[in-house]
């Protein structure tokens, strides 16, 4: 019992110094680990019958899609920003009719969707690394 509290407190400590040393691009990385993490959690918990271990989950999910949101530049590049608003706003919608209606196929999609996003940005963060690293 004591061994998963204390395992738990280091991973909170090792999360806090990930995030403190993160630079912007690797913390939308983190957030969309996160929010894949917690819904396949929220899968399986559903899957288990473990209802308010998924509800749990899924709250987490939601609150990642919400941070994802409101952290877009809509300055820079407004029509992106616009594209990925409504994809977020989407997987939100979907998220939750997946969860009230304990439906594993909502929970796969926005998965994949979320997923493809992720792929993506993780391409271009090493894509831009990749001069840094070459001039270092």
């Amino acid at each position: 019992m004591y061994a998963k509290a204390y395992a738990n407190n280091y991973q909170q400590i090792d999360l806090a110094a990930e995030v403190e040393q993160a630079s912007p691009h690797r913390l939308v990385e983190m957030l969309y680990e996160g929010f894949l993490k917690h819904t396949a959690k929220a899968r399986v918990a559903m899957e288990n019958g473990q209802y308010d271990v998924k509800a749990h989950n899924v709250n987490l999910a939601m609150n990642i899609l919400v941070g994802l949101k409101g952290g877009l530049d809509d300055q820079t590049n407004p029509e992106l920003a616009a594209r990925l608003f409504e994809l977020y706003d989407y997987c939100e919608r979907r998220l939750l009719d997946a969860s009230a209606r304990r439906d594993v196929t909502g929970f796969d999609e926005v998965d994949g969707l979320i997923r493809q996003i992720k792929e993506a940005w993780s391409a271009i963060g090493s894509s831009a690394a990749a001069p840094q690293a070459a001039v270092a």
